[in-house]
């Protein structure tokens, strides 16, 4: 009989199953897995979607904040802060995101005020903002050349061969204590040959000295313009760069939120169109103690007298208030140039205390008489960097010392050096009102210039004490311009630093900042005087661009 086979599988055919099975497998879950897998490929689809309704929200968000702008509304409906609650609420944010996009100390997490989701970046903040420095990207216009020197001095701009954009600027923080030299300011140049640096908007946290002390401590922290309201306590928003149009811009703030502000990069000086030549020539100004301007610089600008912001030359003096205040304001109208005000030279003065700037050294002094940047014959632009805000080539040079800078800041008074040295032909004019009025501090300042309150008694102490008690008395007031938070007086070297505080009084209207290379240790970024705004060998002034 024959016996029958048992049927069964084989080791071989059992491997071969295995591996079949294996390939089966593995083409699963790549399928699912994968590059292009199914879960993949879902995951990103629910990324992209997750990131368009976030960019439609911000997009939205942004939008209203314009629309308010517009309106003449000082802030948003809803803050930076509201809206990124409320997108963590509707599960489109995580707390993790959240912590990233605004910043969280405790955590140790700077604000990035950006956030990536799959392959998009969604920007919480506005079109400048600069997510890998965490500054402003400076905004140009037509005319405006980037600019930069490298490590031999030499002068490399924007469509040079060697041009490297990574090099233009870098506002980086000093580690620890100690003089900061390495922080780069962005610099422009624009066509006449001109210099200018930019201050980008930022938020600060001010610290008084202490007994004995000689300045106090800032410390910056820089914003995009969606923030309106400091987003650290302690931290104040710098009015330079706000929209004061519903508060009369009494602290000198802007007529709109701004990313930034472009600064002379020197005291002004004065060029002569030389017909025959075809050239324009520097002038030079007369040091002779005279108050006699009929051959010095209490001029107009024409065509063939301009206002330049170079180094190696003769700063721009004999001239009153009242053309320092035209000829900044006609330097270029499509820029929104102007005479600079107290708190732009604040601005200025804190960027430059701050870890940004010198870290709490002082400026060394501008002492080369009058000549801009403190250098003459050849000039160049890197000599006595010491006396630059970064003390590098990159900042603003003739801060401390130098001439006495006039700004569009004064008091209603009724002086009659109001009229005679401060009328203007502008059509926004720098003094508001020839009369005395107490009150003018609160419906009289422009954005191009600043009226502070004036005392019972029209003196240097009670001017002064006026505006402390304006302080205490008006919300969010008296800050950021330099004088009340860094001084703790009326006259004498009361300033940080040992710095000249002169408040303005009856004969006296105008104030002036930064000093003259003969006050010595009293001239300073933090020193302050009260100019009679006649034109004077000792006074000159320094313009501002807005670009946006």
């Amino acid at each position: 009989m024959e016996k029958r086979k048992t049927k069964g599988i084989t080791l071989i055919a059992l491997v071969i199953t295995i591996i079949v099975l294996l390939i089966l497998a593995g083409v699963s879950i790549a399928t699912l897995t994968g590059e292009n897998g199914i879960l993949t490929r879902a995951s990103k689809a629910g990324d992209a979607n997750r990131a368009g309704t976030l960019q439609e929200q911000v997009d939205l968000w942004l939008l209203n904040q314009k629309t308010d702008e517009y309106a003449g509304n000082s802030s948003s409906s809803q803050s930076l802060e509201e809206l990124v609650d409320d997108l963590v609420e509707q599960k489109l944010l995580t707390e993790n995101e959240k912590d990233e996009i605004l910043g969280n100390a405790e955590k140790g997490i700077e604000a990035s005020y950006q956030i990536k989701v799959g392959e998009k970046t969604v920007k919480f903040a506005n079109e400048n903002w600069d997510g890998e420095n965490k500054v402003n990207a400076p905004v140009l216009k037509a005319g405006m050349t980037p600019v930069y020197w490298d490590a031999t001095g030499k002068e490399i701009k924007k469509g040079d061969s060697g041009f490297d954009e990574n090099e233009w600027y870098e506002y980086k923080a000093a580690e620890g204590d100690g003089d900061n030299t390495e922080s780069k300011w962005a610099n422009a140049k624009t066509e006449d040959g001109s210099y200018w640096v930019w201050i980008p908007r930022y938020e600060y946290k001010l610290t008084e000295k202490a007994e004995g002390s000689e300045a106090g401590k800032i410390e910056v922290k820089f914003i995009p313009t969606t923030v309106t309201e400091a987003d650290t306590d302690g931290y104040l928003v710098h009015p330079a760069f706000r929209n004061g149009s519903s508060n009369h811009y009494m602290n000198g703030e802007w007529d709109r939120e701004i990313s930034g502000i472009w600064v002379a990069k020197y005291e002004i000086g004065m060029e002569i169109y030389d017909e025959s030549s075809k050239e324009w020539n520097k002038k030079e100004l007369s040091e002779v103690e005279t108050n006699d301007d009929s051959v010095q610089g209490n001029v107009a600008t024409s065509s063939t007298i301009r206002a330049v912001s170079k180094p190696g030359i003769s700063s721009w003096r004999w001239i009153s208030i009242g053309n320092s205040y035209d000829n900044s304001y006609n330097y270029d109208r499509s820029k929104e140039s102007h005479l600079m005000k107290n708190s732009e030279w604040g601005a200025v003065a804190y960027l430059t205390h701050s870890q940004y700037g010198r870290n709490g050294t002082e400026i060394a002094i501008q002492n080369k008489s009058f000549i801009t940047g403190g250098v003459t014959g050849e000039a160049t632009i890197t000599t006595n960097k010491l006396q630059s805000t970064t003390g590098n080539e990159s900042g603003v040079y003739d801060i401390r010392g130098g001439a006495w800078e006039r700004v569009a800041g004064y008091i209603t008074n009724g002086s009659a050096n109001l009229k005679t040295y401060g009328s203007t032909t502008s059509s926004f004019p720098l003094v508001a009102t020839f009369s005395k009025d107490v009150e003018g501090y609160k419906k009289l300042s422009t954005k191009y210039s600043t009226v502070y309150p004036v005392g019972t008694s029209d003196n240097r102490e009670n001017n002064r004490t006026a505006y402390s008690n304006a302080s205490t008395l008006e919300p969010n007031y008296g800050y950021g311009d330099a004088i009340l938070e860094t001084s703790t007086g009326y006259e004498g070297a009361t300033g940080w630093f040992g710095d000249n505080s002169y408040f303005v009084d009856d004969d006296t209207p105008f104030f002036g900042r930064g000093g003259t290379y003969s006050n010595g240790d009293e001239a300073g970024a933090f020193a302050f005087s009260n100019p009679i705004g006649n034109p004077k060998c000792s006074n000159g002034f320094r313009m501002v661009l807005v670009c946006e």
